[in-house]
């Protein structure tokens, strides 16, 4: 349904201003043993204005919402006809019509129309669905069993025999392919499963030795890594070392939301900082994701790339790795929180004073992934009584006091979260003069 907020001329006939967006998929039927289809999203040409597309779908995950050019996968549990969306909705950009009617140019020219004056701005939005058919049979991902590399110390000279075992159950949508990959040094035969490694004569120490294998689905790569020691001087940082993420089950089971995951991982030098480990998700949560092991909680059906960063402090030796996990298509779609209101009273506090209360309540309307929780901050100054308070109807509430600790004005704010959305909304306070400034 259209609906545009019109000065003059409402969305109705030959006045329909909305865009109209295409959606295709190819293939419309996903063939036995894939699981993914590409999506397309086409939009008419307005001058003078931008459109936003996102796209949704009833299960199953899209790989970029808000792109034309995209993909769906299926959810693992699903077969048969699943309907997908766009949503393209007009969005004001630079010499976009005014609402005091300036600026009409290009896009007056294009409509026609010169009766029409535009709001600022133009909100006016149409929804497309089309249906996508989830074969029975779906793309089963490579797994890789072992990689080794021996001797793990290497002589001067001396070369490693790198050996990798790894399969794909159903050999779709394409042949089992490896490659081989070192930070350092040279592997001989980077696409063979049983190969030699020779250390770099000018970087020694521990040395990364990775195995990517891929069915050509880039959402169902495996990854595995190992390491040898070299002889000579390491560089200055020896950077971490993913050896393996895990998660177990891969497929969360209808009727359950979570899995837990691990990562095996080292840093050989501690420097400059230990090891930290990082989790983060296209969707869903972790219970502690800076934990080595913690539990994943689904935020949405189909697959969903899970992925453990270990850094050093040295952002350039980062590593990252990632695996999929299969979400069950009742998972369902998060709602984000909402912020109801932050309030300081006063917001101006008088001479002699050095606090104000700070009011926020927020809403969660489902309650997921996890429990909403509200924190204030501000760039200086303290908070006092910021105990989260469960209301009705979900709704969550502080009632806290700010204390100042300079004069002027401060900007207070508070982020909402359920685990996987956050919302921030702010106010203003202003200190009195007489505060000592620290």
């Amino acid at each position: 349904m259209c609906w545009c907020a019109l000065l003059l001329v409402s969305c109705h006939g030959g006045d329909n201003l909305c865009p109209e967006p295409t959606l295709t998929a190819d293939p419309e039927e996903i063939p036995a043993g894939l699981s993914q289809t590409n999506l397309s999203v086409d939009v008419g040409d307005f001058d003078g204005f931008d459109t936003i597309t996102e796209l949704t779908s009833e299960s199953g995950a899209i790989a970029d919402p808000f792109a034309q050019q995209t993909t769906y996968a299926c959810a693992y549990d699903v077969t048969g006809p699943v309907q997908v969306c766009v949503k393209a909705t007009y969005a004001e950009t630079t010499g976009s019509v005014q609402s005091d009617g300036s600026g009409v140019g290009a896009a007056l020219e294009y409509l026609g129309r010169p009766h029409v004056v535009l709001p600022n701005p133009l909100v006016c939005s149409e929804k497309r669905c089309i249906e996508v058919i989830c074969p029975e049979e779906k793309n089963a991902c490579p797994v890789v069993s072992s990689l080794t590399a021996e001797p793990a110390v290497v002589s001067q000279g001396q070369m490693a025999t790198i050996a990798v075992v790894a399969e794909d159950p159903d050999d779709n949508p394409g042949a089992l392919s490896t490659v081989l990959s070192a930070t350092h040094g040279t592997i001989a035969a980077p696409t063979a499963l049983s190969t030699t490694y020779a250390c770099d004569p000018e970087v020694g120490g521990v040395i990364e030795i990775c195995v990517t294998a891929s069915d050509g689905d880039s959402t169902c790569d495996a990854e595995r890594c190992t390491s040898v020691r070299c002889p000579g001087e390491p560089l200055d940082n020896t950077c971490p070392i993913i050896e393996s993420v895990s998660a177990d089950p891969t497929e969360v089971p209808v009727g359950e939301t979570t899995t837990a995951v691990q990562v095996d991982a080292m840093d050989p030098d501690d420097f400059p900082i230990p090891l930290v480990i990082e989790w983060s998700a296209d969707t869903g949560v972790f219970e502690d994701r800076f934990a080595s092991d913690t539990t994943f909680t689904c935020g949405s059906s189909g697959p969903v790339k899970i992925c453990a960063k270990a850094t050093d402090g040295d952002s350039a030796c980062d590593e990252k790795s990632c695996l999929t996990v299969q979400c069950p298509s009742d998972i369902p779609v998060n709602v984000c929180p909402k912020l109801i209101i932050v309030n300081g009273n006063p917001r101006k506090i008088p001479a002699g004073g050095t606090t104000t209360n700070i009011e926020t309540r927020g809403q969660d309307t489902d309650g997921l992934p996890l429990p909403l929780t509200l924190t204030l901050n501000a760039l200086w100054g303290s908070f006092e009584n910021t105990e989260n308070i469960q209301e009705a109807t979900n709704v969550v509430a502080q009632n806290a006091i700010y204390v100042c600790d300079r004069p002027g004005p401060v900007e207070i704010c508070v982020d909402a979260t359920d685990g996987a959305c956050t919302k921030t909304l702010c106010d203003n306070v202003i200190c009195p003069d007489d505060i000592p400034t620290p």
